[in-house]
Protein backbone atom coordinates (compact mmCIF):
# COMPACT_ATOMS: atom_id res chain seq x y z
CA UNK A 1 0.00 0.00 0.00
CA UNK A 2 1.19 3.25 -0.85
CA UNK A 3 2.06 6.19 1.75
CA UNK A 4 0.32 9.46 1.66
CA UNK A 5 0.87 11.09 -1.77
CA UNK A 6 2.95 13.87 -1.88
CA UNK A 7 2.12 17.30 -3.21
CA UNK A 8 3.77 17.52 -6.67
CA UNK A 9 1.61 20.44 -8.57
CA UNK A 10 3.59 23.40 -9.30
CA UNK A 11 2.19 26.70 -8.57
CA UNK A 12 0.53 27.23 -12.09
CA UNK A 13 -1.90 24.90 -11.24
CA UNK A 14 -2.94 26.88 -8.38
CA UNK A 15 -5.79 27.99 -10.26
CA UNK A 16 -8.67 25.96 -10.60
CA UNK A 17 -9.32 22.76 -13.31
CA UNK A 18 -12.32 21.88 -15.30
CA UNK A 19 -13.69 19.35 -13.44
CA UNK A 20 -13.86 16.94 -16.34
CA UNK A 21 -9.85 17.60 -16.88
CA UNK A 22 -7.78 15.36 -18.27
CA UNK A 23 -4.42 14.74 -16.17
CA UNK A 24 -2.83 17.76 -15.63
CA UNK A 25 0.40 16.64 -13.45
CA UNK A 26 3.25 13.84 -13.53
CA UNK A 27 1.38 12.09 -10.67
CA UNK A 28 -1.69 11.84 -12.99
CA UNK A 29 -0.20 11.28 -16.28
CA UNK A 30 1.14 8.35 -14.18
CA UNK A 31 -1.90 6.97 -13.00
CA UNK A 32 -3.75 7.06 -16.22
CA UNK A 33 -0.23 5.48 -17.90
CA UNK A 34 -0.89 2.77 -15.60
CA UNK A 35 -3.79 2.10 -15.85
CA UNK A 36 -4.14 2.03 -19.39
CA UNK A 37 -1.75 -0.79 -19.83
CA UNK A 38 -3.42 -2.81 -16.67
CA UNK A 39 -6.73 -2.68 -18.34
CA UNK A 40 -5.45 -3.64 -22.53
CA UNK A 41 -3.48 -6.34 -20.48
CA UNK A 42 -6.20 -7.59 -18.25
CA UNK A 43 -9.04 -7.37 -20.57
CA UNK A 44 -6.92 -9.21 -23.81
CA UNK A 45 -5.81 -11.76 -21.22
CA UNK A 46 -8.66 -12.19 -18.84
CA UNK A 47 -9.71 -16.14 -20.10
CA UNK A 48 -5.89 -16.68 -18.33
CA UNK A 49 -6.44 -15.27 -15.09
CA UNK A 50 -8.00 -17.85 -12.13
CA UNK A 51 -9.92 -14.81 -10.64
CA UNK A 52 -11.50 -13.06 -13.70
CA UNK A 53 -14.33 -10.39 -13.77
CA UNK A 54 -15.83 -8.13 -15.23
CA UNK A 55 -14.36 -4.31 -14.72
CA UNK A 56 -14.86 -1.17 -16.28
CA UNK A 57 -10.96 0.46 -16.15
CA UNK A 58 -11.49 3.30 -14.09
CA UNK A 59 -9.33 4.49 -10.62
CA UNK A 60 -10.95 6.48 -7.79
CA UNK A 61 -9.11 8.84 -5.97
CA UNK A 62 -9.43 11.15 -2.43
CA UNK A 63 -8.03 14.22 -1.30
CA UNK A 64 -7.55 13.05 1.80
CA UNK A 65 -4.60 10.71 0.79
CA UNK A 66 -2.60 13.55 -0.11
CA UNK A 67 -0.32 15.92 2.71
CA UNK A 68 -2.38 18.75 1.78
CA UNK A 69 -6.06 18.15 1.20
CA UNK A 70 -6.93 21.61 0.48
CA UNK A 71 -4.33 22.44 -1.65
CA UNK A 72 -5.31 19.38 -3.94
CA UNK A 73 -8.43 20.49 -4.08
CA UNK A 74 -8.02 23.58 -5.22
CA UNK A 75 -5.34 22.78 -7.62
CA UNK A 76 -7.37 19.88 -9.42
CA UNK A 77 -10.66 22.11 -9.27
CA UNK A 78 -12.66 19.75 -7.14
CA UNK A 79 -15.77 20.79 -5.43
CA UNK A 80 -15.22 17.55 -3.01
CA UNK A 81 -12.98 14.81 -1.96
CA UNK A 82 -13.80 11.95 -4.37
CA UNK A 83 -13.09 12.15 -7.49
CA UNK A 84 -11.83 9.89 -10.47
CA UNK A 85 -8.22 9.38 -10.40
CA UNK A 86 -7.60 7.75 -13.91
CA UNK A 87 -9.16 5.82 -16.91
CA UNK A 88 -7.93 3.57 -19.06
CA UNK A 89 -7.70 4.56 -22.46
CA UNK A 90 -10.34 2.25 -24.23
CA UNK A 91 -11.98 0.80 -21.21
CA UNK A 92 -15.98 0.84 -20.97
CA UNK A 93 -15.18 3.72 -18.25
CA UNK A 94 -13.49 5.83 -21.45
CA UNK A 95 -16.37 5.26 -23.70
CA UNK A 96 -19.06 6.23 -21.33
CA UNK A 97 -17.21 9.67 -20.86
CA UNK A 98 -15.64 9.22 -17.84
CA UNK A 99 -12.39 11.66 -17.20
CA UNK A 100 -9.95 12.39 -14.64
CA UNK A 101 -11.03 15.26 -12.01
CA UNK A 102 -14.72 14.36 -12.23
CA UNK A 103 -16.17 14.72 -8.82
CA UNK A 104 -18.22 11.76 -7.61
CA UNK A 105 -20.97 12.27 -4.89
CA UNK A 106 -21.74 8.42 -4.90
CA UNK A 107 -20.65 5.39 -5.95
CA UNK A 108 -22.97 2.85 -7.26
CA UNK A 109 -25.75 4.33 -5.23
CA UNK A 110 -23.71 4.62 -1.88
CA UNK A 111 -22.71 8.48 -0.67
CA UNK A 112 -19.29 8.48 -0.99
CA UNK A 113 -19.03 9.17 3.05
CA UNK A 114 -17.42 11.43 5.37
CA UNK A 115 -14.23 12.18 5.12
CA UNK A 116 -11.17 9.92 6.99
CA UNK A 117 -8.37 11.41 8.83
CA UNK A 118 -6.26 13.00 6.67
CA UNK A 119 -3.44 10.39 5.32
CA UNK A 120 -6.16 7.46 5.86
CA UNK A 121 -6.19 5.42 2.18
CA UNK A 122 -9.67 3.30 3.84
CA UNK A 123 -12.62 5.73 2.58
CA UNK A 124 -10.93 5.32 -1.29
CA UNK A 125 -10.21 1.70 -1.02
CA UNK A 126 -13.61 0.73 0.26
CA UNK A 127 -15.40 2.87 -2.59
CA UNK A 128 -13.50 1.21 -5.12
CA UNK A 129 -14.28 -2.05 -4.36
CA UNK A 130 -17.55 -1.09 -4.22
CA UNK A 131 -17.37 0.43 -7.87
CA UNK A 132 -15.47 -3.57 -8.50
CA UNK A 133 -17.76 -5.50 -6.78
CA UNK A 134 -20.51 -3.97 -8.71
CA UNK A 135 -18.99 -4.35 -11.44
CA UNK A 136 -18.61 -7.87 -11.19
CA UNK A 137 -21.19 -9.26 -9.81
CA UNK A 138 -24.19 -7.10 -11.92
CA UNK A 139 -22.06 -6.49 -15.04
CA UNK A 140 -22.50 -2.46 -14.79
CA UNK A 141 -21.02 0.36 -12.36
CA UNK A 142 -22.39 3.61 -11.65
CA UNK A 143 -20.88 6.70 -10.89
CA UNK A 144 -23.28 9.64 -9.67
CA UNK A 145 -21.60 12.89 -10.55
CA UNK A 146 -21.24 16.04 -8.61
CA UNK A 147 -23.60 17.19 -11.37
CA UNK A 148 -26.12 15.31 -10.18
CA UNK A 149 -25.72 13.07 -13.49
CA UNK A 150 -25.31 9.17 -12.90
CA UNK A 151 -23.51 7.81 -15.20
CA UNK A 152 -23.76 3.84 -15.46
CA UNK A 153 -21.26 1.63 -17.32
CA UNK A 154 -20.94 -1.51 -19.07
CA UNK A 155 -18.37 -4.00 -17.64
CA UNK A 156 -16.52 -6.10 -19.64
CA UNK A 157 -14.41 -8.88 -18.93
CA UNK A 158 -10.91 -8.72 -17.29
CA UNK A 159 -8.80 -9.80 -14.70
CA UNK A 160 -9.96 -8.92 -11.11
CA UNK A 161 -6.84 -6.97 -10.03
CA UNK A 162 -6.38 -3.80 -9.03
CA UNK A 163 -3.49 -1.65 -10.93
CA UNK A 164 -2.16 1.03 -8.66
CA UNK A 165 1.24 3.48 -8.75
CA UNK A 166 3.13 3.63 -5.74
CA UNK A 167 4.43 6.72 -4.97
CA UNK A 168 7.75 6.13 -2.92
CA UNK A 169 8.42 2.60 -4.32
CA UNK A 170 11.05 1.92 -7.06
CA UNK A 171 9.89 -1.43 -8.11
CA UNK A 172 6.76 -3.65 -8.94
CA UNK A 173 4.88 -6.23 -6.92
CA UNK A 174 2.19 -8.34 -7.20
CA UNK A 175 -0.15 -10.06 -5.04
CA UNK A 176 -3.37 -12.34 -6.05
CA UNK A 177 -5.26 -8.77 -6.67
CA UNK A 178 -3.32 -6.25 -6.71
CA UNK A 179 -0.38 -5.15 -8.95
CA UNK A 180 2.02 -1.81 -7.57
CA UNK A 181 4.21 0.23 -9.55
CA UNK A 182 6.78 2.46 -8.46
CA UNK A 183 6.92 5.89 -9.86
CA UNK A 184 10.95 6.12 -10.12
CA UNK A 185 10.36 2.31 -12.05
CA UNK A 186 7.90 4.19 -14.45
CA UNK A 187 10.46 7.03 -14.81
CA UNK A 188 13.75 4.64 -15.33
CA UNK A 189 11.56 2.93 -18.19
CA UNK A 190 11.19 6.35 -19.94
CA UNK A 191 7.50 6.73 -19.27
CA UNK A 192 7.66 3.92 -22.32
CA UNK A 193 4.13 2.48 -22.87
CA UNK A 194 6.10 -0.93 -23.87
CA UNK A 195 8.42 -0.76 -21.49
CA UNK A 196 5.83 -0.35 -18.70
CA UNK A 197 3.40 -2.77 -19.98
CA UNK A 198 6.55 -5.35 -20.00
CA UNK A 199 7.04 -5.06 -16.22
CA UNK A 200 3.35 -4.83 -15.68
CA UNK A 201 2.89 -8.31 -17.78
CA UNK A 202 5.53 -10.13 -15.24
CA UNK A 203 3.49 -8.88 -12.56
CA UNK A 204 0.35 -9.71 -13.78
CA UNK A 205 1.62 -13.56 -14.74
CA UNK A 206 2.48 -13.58 -10.94
CA UNK A 207 -1.16 -13.09 -10.69
CA UNK A 208 -2.22 -14.89 -13.24
CA UNK A 209 -0.11 -18.31 -11.71
CA UNK A 210 -1.28 -17.29 -8.41
CA UNK A 211 2.89 -17.58 -7.41
CA UNK A 212 1.55 -16.19 -3.72
CA UNK A 213 -0.50 -19.35 -3.13
CA UNK A 214 1.84 -21.45 -3.97
CA UNK A 215 5.11 -19.49 -2.19
CA UNK A 216 3.17 -18.70 0.94
CA UNK A 217 3.85 -15.90 2.84
CA UNK A 218 6.98 -17.40 5.16
CA UNK A 219 9.98 -17.77 4.11
CA UNK A 220 10.17 -18.63 0.71
CA UNK A 221 12.78 -20.96 -0.67
CA UNK A 222 15.01 -19.37 -2.96
CA UNK A 223 14.81 -21.98 -5.78
CA UNK A 224 11.57 -21.77 -6.01
CA UNK A 225 11.62 -18.30 -6.40
CA UNK A 226 13.55 -17.93 -8.76
CA UNK A 227 11.41 -20.70 -10.61
CA UNK A 228 8.35 -18.44 -10.32
CA UNK A 229 10.14 -15.39 -11.54
CA UNK A 230 11.11 -17.62 -14.49
CA UNK A 231 7.70 -18.62 -15.24
CA UNK A 232 6.61 -14.72 -14.88
CA UNK A 233 9.00 -13.59 -17.41
CA UNK A 234 7.92 -16.53 -19.76
CA UNK A 235 4.12 -16.03 -19.30
CA UNK A 236 4.29 -11.91 -19.67
CA UNK A 237 5.69 -12.52 -23.28
CA UNK A 238 2.16 -14.56 -24.17
CA UNK A 239 0.59 -11.88 -21.91
CA UNK A 240 1.97 -8.65 -24.20
CA UNK A 241 1.79 -10.25 -27.42
CA UNK A 242 -1.79 -11.31 -26.27
CA UNK A 243 -2.63 -7.34 -25.76
CA UNK A 244 -0.62 -6.11 -28.76
CA UNK A 245 2.46 -5.37 -27.39
CA UNK A 246 5.69 -6.38 -29.17
CA UNK A 247 6.96 -8.92 -26.54
CA UNK A 248 10.51 -7.84 -27.03
CA UNK A 249 9.81 -4.80 -24.97
CA UNK A 250 10.36 -7.37 -22.15
CA UNK A 251 13.80 -7.91 -23.33
CA UNK A 252 14.52 -4.20 -23.06
CA UNK A 253 13.02 -3.53 -19.77
CA UNK A 254 14.49 -6.51 -17.82
CA UNK A 255 18.03 -5.20 -19.47
CA UNK A 256 17.24 -1.39 -18.74
CA UNK A 257 16.27 -2.60 -14.91
CA UNK A 258 19.34 -4.81 -14.33
CA UNK A 259 21.95 -1.66 -13.14
CA UNK A 260 20.33 -0.56 -9.72
CA UNK A 261 19.14 -4.17 -8.84
CA UNK A 262 14.93 -2.58 -9.41
CA UNK A 263 13.91 -6.54 -8.70
CA UNK A 264 13.22 -7.16 -5.41
CA UNK A 265 15.74 -10.09 -4.02
CA UNK A 266 17.88 -9.85 -7.41
CA UNK A 267 19.68 -12.95 -7.60
CA UNK A 268 20.27 -15.85 -6.55
CA UNK A 269 16.36 -15.42 -6.49
CA UNK A 270 15.48 -14.08 -9.26
CA UNK A 271 18.54 -15.22 -11.36
CA UNK A 272 20.94 -13.31 -13.46
CA UNK A 273 20.10 -10.77 -15.99
CA UNK A 274 21.97 -12.52 -18.74
CA UNK A 275 20.15 -16.10 -18.47
CA UNK A 276 16.51 -14.22 -18.04
CA UNK A 277 17.10 -12.49 -21.01
CA UNK A 278 17.95 -15.61 -22.77
CA UNK A 279 14.83 -17.47 -21.47
CA UNK A 280 12.38 -14.74 -22.22
CA UNK A 281 14.00 -14.33 -25.99
CA UNK A 282 13.27 -18.37 -26.30
CA UNK A 283 9.59 -17.67 -25.33
CA UNK A 284 8.99 -15.19 -27.96
CA UNK A 285 10.82 -17.75 -30.07
CA UNK A 286 8.36 -20.59 -28.98
CA UNK A 287 5.48 -17.87 -29.44
CA UNK A 288 6.20 -16.59 -32.97
CA UNK A 289 6.30 -20.22 -33.97
CA UNK A 290 3.47 -21.68 -32.25
CA UNK A 291 1.20 -18.93 -31.16
CA UNK A 292 -1.88 -20.59 -30.24
CA UNK A 293 -0.16 -22.77 -28.00
CA UNK A 294 -1.72 -23.82 -24.85
CA UNK A 295 -0.73 -21.50 -22.23
CA UNK A 296 -1.90 -23.93 -19.25
CA UNK A 297 0.25 -26.55 -20.33
CA UNK A 298 3.33 -24.56 -20.63
CA UNK A 299 3.46 -23.01 -17.51
CA UNK A 300 1.62 -24.83 -15.10
CA UNK A 301 1.90 -28.63 -13.38
CA UNK A 302 -1.55 -29.36 -12.69
CA UNK A 303 -3.23 -27.25 -15.76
Amino acid sequence: MRGMRQWLLIAAFASAAPASAQPIDALQQDDALVQTIGWRLSHANARLCPRAAPGIGLLLGDVQTFEDPDTARGAYGLSGDIAVAAVAAGSPAAEAGLAANMVVTAVAGEPVGPAPPRGSWDRVWRLQSRLEQAAATTGSASLTLADGRVVTVPAAPSCAVRFIVDDRADNAGATRVQIRVGREAIARLGHDEALVAALIAHELAHAALDHETELGTGKRPVQAVRRTEREADRLAVWLLANAGYDPEAAVQMTQLLRPRGLFVMAAPSHGSTSARVRDIAAEIAALRAAPDANWALRFRREP
